[in-house]
C-alpha cells in the first residue's frame, strides 16, 4: 500500500506543481504564439506521464489487493486517457479554428477546455484522497 500511496503522492504532486507553476511563468516568459505552441507540446507528454503514473498505481493498487483505490486509480488513468488521446487534440482544432476567427469554434474550444480542466481537478482531488488516506492510517 506505501507503493500506492508514493504513486498517488507523484500524481498529485506533479499536478500541483503544473498549476502553480507553469502556466504563470510561461505566460509572464513568453509571447503569446510561444505559449501556445509550447502548451501543444507540454499538455500531452504532461498527460502521457500522468497516465503512465496511474497505470502504475493501478498495478500497485491491484497488487496490494486495495479496493476503491484501485478504482480510483483506473478512473485517474482513464482521464488522462480521454484528456491525451480525445480532448486535446480536438482542443488544439478548435482554438486554431478559434485563432481564424469562428466564433462556434471558440464557444466548443472553451466547453472542451472546461471539460479537460474538470477531469484534471477530479483527477487530483482522487490522488490527494488515495494519498491522503493512507497517511491518515
Amino acid at each position: 500500500m506505501a507503493l500506492l500511496a508514493i504513486f498517488h503522492a507523484a500524481i498529485a504532486g506533479f499536478m500541483l506543481f503544473f498549476m502553480a507553476v507553469v502556466p504563470q511563468a510561461a505566460f509572464k516568459t513568453l509571447s503569446a504564439q510561444a505559449v501556445g505552441s509550447f502548451l501543444r507540446v507540454l499538455f500531452p507528454r504532461m498527460f502521457l506521464f500522468g497516465l503512465a503514473l496511474s497505470l502504475a498505481a493501478s498495478g500497485a493498487a491491484f497488487a496490494a489487493g486495495a479496493g476503491w483505490q484501485l478504482y480510483v486509480s483506473l478512473g485517474i488513468a482513464a482521464g488522462f486517457a480521454v484528456n491525451v488521446f480525445g480532448l486535446t487534440p480536438r482542443i488544439n482544432a478548435y482554438r486554431d479554428r478559434d485563432l481564424e476567427g469562428d466564433a462556434a469554434a471558440r464557444r466548443m474550444f472553451g466547453l472542451l477546455h472546461m471539460v479537460s480542466v474538470a477531469i484534471f481537478l477530479a483527477q487530483l482531488a482522487g490522488s490527494l484522497a488515495v494519498a491522503g488516506v493512507f497517511v491518515l492510517a
